[in-house]
């Protein structure tokens, strides 16, 4: 896959330059919503993603780029892209917003997608837009509220659908007759809908069509203008007469008649394709008869059909390329990383060696081998089961169910087992360890595991478990950590934090201020330095949990998502979205800028080593010992850099650098002690 790398340098402390590296990790592919070709140059097509961002390809979809966002919110979902017949650089786009409040709208570039204005109906969400083949100009909008029209590309736009109807509203679906821009079908949520007078008068057209259709699509034959097609929650209609009478087109199953989209072969104009939740369906005689070309888990979004050349928008599969009419797919996502990574686990000794839990993705666990560059499905054995968590234990990849118990990658079997069972009681038989763990950890003789019915221990590797009590009840705990001697312990629990420096013979309570309104997690950053994450902020301790403070000077008072620690640099993933960064532990902080850094991230993760051959090595590169020697008199010291994984809410893996306050010469890069116990295989 094709590696992004974005760096940047920004003024800091004393006016030194604190630089950033990017370095996307994929897994590629992701969703797509939208997709179109350029009708001046079939090798040039764009898609659209569920957070406002447009990709372009300039090899027919071979491969893509990211070229900027439609609006500035990162939920907008883009519902169509359209390019000018006339000028190749001006491009609309239409979408709708997760947060129904802030609406949508329609946007237009001018430079090819790379920047985005508005081009009116702001806060609208905008299910559908087309443009006039005769006068491009013409654009038509299907919002929630009604239909609008623009006759100066966007500049204007006035409603053309009676206000307050109660029928035409919540559009789906629009198509314009290629003859007439005033002849104009709309498909809402209930039925489809006509005007032949350019909005003046509207008329019903479902004779034919079992009622409450949500109408998902209308396509116009581009040979015969009166004959129509209409995709229906219902099924796929066709009409002879421009929608005056439809017929259900026989063939397709029920489960399979939601159906996204219908395009019509340019060439050959018997040729269609319907896309729908259960795989594509094509006919070759105008829809008398039709069969599924693809697996039926596929969902399509959309479709670009070409001759010779059929390039498909899923919903989890990313970009599909057929060259044989559908016949056979194969993946085309280079450049196209839009992957949702809810978790993540890093070998402590192969930094290259990555284990993500993805979001909306038929294989919901990757693992990569060479940092990235490839990936693979790691199973079976966890098909229908819903991941928490995965971890990195000292034996190999271990994974936490949603609804409780465990899992381990048995690597002699190729697959996922189940492990762990609860100590007997006496007298009674072992029963399987089926809490719900939201927290592990791993010390040099024993392992910790955090649940709703209270901190467990296991000392032979995961197979039995006994409850690890803190005072006199069990309590719920949500957070463990653990010392790599195993002495130490910090723990957060239903009623605060506590902290043992005996492996657990003896414990000490600690709190946070009142105003933190409780402790969440708790992160160990040196053998001084904790930080809890609180309902309310986050909270350092510079004294092992005696006193603590808010952290403040650059951090937003508001709810953290994640956070990681590498050397002196500190990372803090917003709910909100965001990252702010510390370079001197904790001291001062900065929001992170930049369009990647911009996003929401559900993981962040310290790479096992923050040295900067272990950064370098995760980069693919060489360390800077191997460059030769200095030239006299030139400085050795460099920025020491910390790499933190950075796991997006709908951009993938990256690998983060972050360079800290603090210089290290050639020979100083010290790597952090080795993680205990075997490496994952």
């Amino acid at each position: 896959m094709r590696r992004l790398i974005l760096t940047l340098a920004v003024a800091g402390v004393a006016g030194t330059l604190e630089a950033q590296e990017w370095r996307a990790m994929g897994p590629p592919g992701g969703e797509v919503r939208a997709m179109t070709a350029d009708p001046r140059n079939p090798q040039r097509l764009y898609l659209g993603a569920t957070d406002g961002h447009i990709f372009g390809s300039r090899n027919a979809g071979e491969s893509w780029e990211l070229l900027g966002r439609a609006g500035e919110r990162r939920d907008g979902v883009i519902t169509a892209i359209l390019v000018d017949p006339r000028n190749s650089r001006r491009i609309y786009a239409s979408l709708w917003t997760l947060d129904a409040t802030a609406g949508g709208g329609v946007y237009r570039s001018e430079d090819g997608g790379r920047t985005w204005q508005a081009a009116g109906l702001a806060r609208q969400g905008v299910r559908a837009l087309a443009q006039s083949e005769l006068l491009p100009d013409v654009l038509v909008a299907g919002t929630l509220d009604g239909i609008y029209r623009s006759r100066d590309a966007g500049k204007r736009w006035e409603r053309i659908s009676p206000e307050g109807h109660e029928e035409i509203r919540n559009l789906d679906s629009l198509a314009l007759d290629p003859r007439d821009p005033e002849i104009i079908y709309a498909g809402t949520f209930h039925l489809p809908w006509k005007t032949t007078d350019g909005g003046r008068n509207w008329a019903p057209i479902h004779t034919g069509m079992i009622d409450d259709s949500d109408v998902m699509s209308i396509a116009v034959d581009r040979v015969n203008a009166e004959r129509i097609y209409a995709s229906a929650c219902s099924g796929i209609y066709q009409s002879e007469n421009g929608g005056a009478l439809w017929r259900k087109i026989q063939g397709i199953p029920y489960s399979a008649r939601r159906t996204h989209v219908i395009t019509q072969h340019p060439v050959e104009s018997q040729i269609i394709y319907a896309g729908t939740t259960e795989g594509l369906w094509k006919t070759a005689d105008g829809g008398a008869t039709w069969n599924r070309v693809t697996p039926r888990e596929w969902v399509i979004n959309a479709l670009v059909v070409q001759p010779g050349r059929l390039v498909m928008g899923t919903e989890r599969e990313g970009v599909l390329v057929s060259e044989d009419g559908g016949a056979n797919f194969r993946a085309s996502n280079e450049g196209f990383q839009h992957r949702q990574v809810l978790s993540l686990a890093l070998d402590p000794d192969q930094p290259q060696r990555v284990l993500a839990v993805l979001a909306n993705s038929n294989d919901s666990l990757l693992a990569t081998e060479d940092g990235g560059r490839t990936w693979a499905p790691l199973g079976p054995g966890l098909e229908k089961e819903k991941l928490l968590r995965v971890y990195a234990a000292p034996d190999g990849w271990w994974a936490s169910l949603e609804r409780g118990g465990l899992r381990r990658y048995d690597t002699e079997k190729g697959r996922w087992v189940a492990e762990g069972r609860l100590a007997p009681e006496a007298g009674k038989a072992a029963k399987p360890f089926a809490h719900v763990v939201s927290s592990m950890a791993f010390g040099e003789s024993a392992w910790y595991a955090a649940t709703p019915e209270g901190l467990h221990i296991s000392q032979d590797a995961g197979e039995t478990w006994r409850p690890l009590p803190l005072g006199p009840v069990m309590l719920a705990v949500s957070s463990v950590r653990v010392s790599r001697d195993g002495l130490r312990l910090w723990i957060v629990s239903l009623r605060g934090m506590v902290f043992s420096r005996d492996a657990g013979a003896t414990w000490t309570w600690h709190d946070l201020p009142p105003e933190a309104d409780g402790a969440l997690r708790l992160d160990v950053a040196d053998d001084h330095t904790l930080l809890a994450i609180a309902r309310k902020g986050l909270y350092i301790s510079r004294d092992l949990g005696k006193s603590w403070s808010l952290a403040a000077y650059g951090l937003p008072d508001a709810p953290l998502q994640d956070l990681a620690t590498s050397g002196d640099v500190f990372l803090a993933a917003m709910q909100t979205g965001g990252l702010y960064v510390s370079r001197d532990r904790g001291q001062t902080w900065a929001r992170l800028e930049g369009r990647l850094a911009e996003g929401h991230f559900p993981v962040v993760l310290p790479a096992p080593s923050s040295s900067a051959s272990r950064s370098e090595a995760i980069a693919g590169r060489s360390s800077p010992a191997a460059t030769g020697p200095a030239a006299p008199g030139a400085s050795t010291a460099a920025p020491l850099v910390n790499v933190i994984f950075a796991g997006s809410a709908s951009e993938g893996l990256f690998a983060v650098e972050l360079s800290s306050h603090r210089t290290v010469g050639a020979s100083e890069h010290a790597a952090a002690p080795r993680a205990v116990g075997r490496k994952p295989q």
